[in-house]
């Protein structure tokens, strides 16, 4: 099959907007991120199930345990590689599931990150093309972590950086494309237009006041993204559903951060 499969992709969107819930910090940054509540998945995967996400982004270990919560309720992102923040060496995830056994465990989609610009870029890319390959075999759309990232990379939501990072995930063939903001809207324009008919999606980013959040939030769709990947952004959060609904208003309802804010305070 070339490309994904209408089936697939359609899963991820609510009329072309999307909403993801990012749950793969526990191997990507550890303990330091949770707290007495979020530590538990299945308290995650709950805000997942009452709000609008359109994908819940999961590592194997936790889609395979955690499968009764979330089958057949929000389509799952299974992220093929990772690493930890232990080791301080180049920017290099390992695949750490195959695309195969994501399709076993009812993926929707595949992700994997792409650290553009490390040392290790060409091992990053080889692998990519593996996953990408195989998905297709399945029609699995692929989500691209589109990062610039390591010692050549000095600034990594730098414009032209970004764009450049959002052009190589088009081009090695990712569907939707997760990038960082870049800090205006026009300059967020140019990495839309660098990603041609691949899709984008605004990473969460650190963790902001609500209302530079919402701002963000709504200057990246007003410049072509399709929408979000959150997540500490909202699981940190003493409300998480506040957050989520005014997120939503934001999405798939168009509203105006003054409207966002209206369910927040």
């Amino acid at each position: 099959m070339v490309g994904a499969s209408e089936k697939y992709m359609s899963r991820l969107f609510r009329d072309g907007r999307a909403m993801f819930l990012a749950y793969d910090q526990g191997l990507e940054h550890g303990p330091k991120d949770f707290n007495e509540k979020n530590y538990d998945p299945s308290y995650v995967i709950d805000i997942a199930l009452r709000n609008r996400f359109t994908g819940l982004i999961l590592h194997k270990g936790l889609a395979e345990k955690y499968r009764e919560h979330y089958a057949g309720k929000v389509p799952l992102i299974v992220k093929v590689n990772g690493k930890d923040n232990i080791a301080k060496v180049s920017p290099f995830s390992p695949v750490v599931c195959s695309v195969d056994y994501a399709v076993k465990l009812g993926a929707d989609a595949v992700g994997y990150t792409l650290y553009v610009g490390s040392p290790d870029e060409a091992r990053q890319m080889e692998d990519f093309r593996e996953v990408q390959e195989r998905a297709r075999d399945y029609g699995l759309p692929v989500i691209g972590w589109m990062y610039p990232r390591g010692e050549y990379v000095p600034n990594d939501t730098d414009p032209t950086i970004v764009a450049y990072g959002a052009r190589v995930g088009l081009e090695l063939g990712a569907d939707v494309l997760k990038v960082k903001y870049t800090g205006s809207i026009d300059s967020f324009r140019r990495v839309i237009q660098m990603a041609g008919r691949a899709r984008v999606v605004c990473a969460g980013g650190l963790k902001t006041d609500p209302k530079t959040f919402m701002q963000q939030t709504h200057d990246i769709l007003e410049a072509g993204a399709c929408g979000v990947a959150v997540g500490r952004n909202v699981w940190q959060s003493s409300d998480p559903d506040r957050i989520a609904k005014a997120l939503e208003l934001l999405i798939y309802h168009h509203s105006s951060v003054d409207k966002a804010m209206e369910v927040l305070t």
